[in-house]
């Protein structure tokens, strides 16, 4: 009993990532499965259409960058990509230890669910093209309540040449 009570304490510890000490569930697959299904069959981002284009690789740095933001706008009630200290997303990104050669940001509040929020963004012309952004070859993100963070990137050794 003991031994089945700390499997089951290991496999609930192990769905569960930290930020900042605070405890969320991780966004890793339900958020690269959506986002990956548009990045897969292309979609409509205003009035232009996104071809297919490779799909996106999960990056603990710009989770934890996705991660320290969500937490600003909840705990000061804003959805911005300015955080409350003035601070921008390269920034931040730069901060987790992520080396850039391009980066971008989605923000959003008030969804409930992965897919809901990936919908709201895919509404958004630009928060549309950022997910089905070529040239972006990982992610990152996070939610604390209604608020949510999802970051993009590619370091400098990941870019066309």
């Amino acid at each position: 009993m003991k031994i089945t009570a700390s499997i089951f304490l290991i496999i609930v510890l192990s769905s569960i990532c930290i930020h900042e000490g605070i405890a969320q569930e991780s966004l890793k697959d339900p958020m690269l499965e959506e986002v990956n299904k548009l990045r897969r069959f292309g979609c409509k981002c205003g009035e232009k259409f996104m071809p297919p284009v490779p799909a996106l690789v999960w990056n603990k740095k710009l989770e934890l960058a996705a991660g320290r933001h969500v937490i600003d706008m909840y705990g000061n009630d804003l959805t911005s990509h300015r955080g409350s200290n003035g601070s921008l997303p390269d920034d931040r990104i730069k901060g987790a230890g992520y080396e850039w050669a391009l980066c971008g940001e989605n923000v959003a509040s008030g969804f409930y669910s992965v897919k809901d929020v990936v919908n709201g963004w895919k509404s958004s012309p630009g928060h549309c093209r950022n997910m089905m952004d070529e040239d972006f070859r990982e992610m990152g993100a996070a939610r604390k309540g209604t608020y949510w963070v999802q970051n993009f990137g590619t370091a400098p050794l990941l870019t066309k040449h």
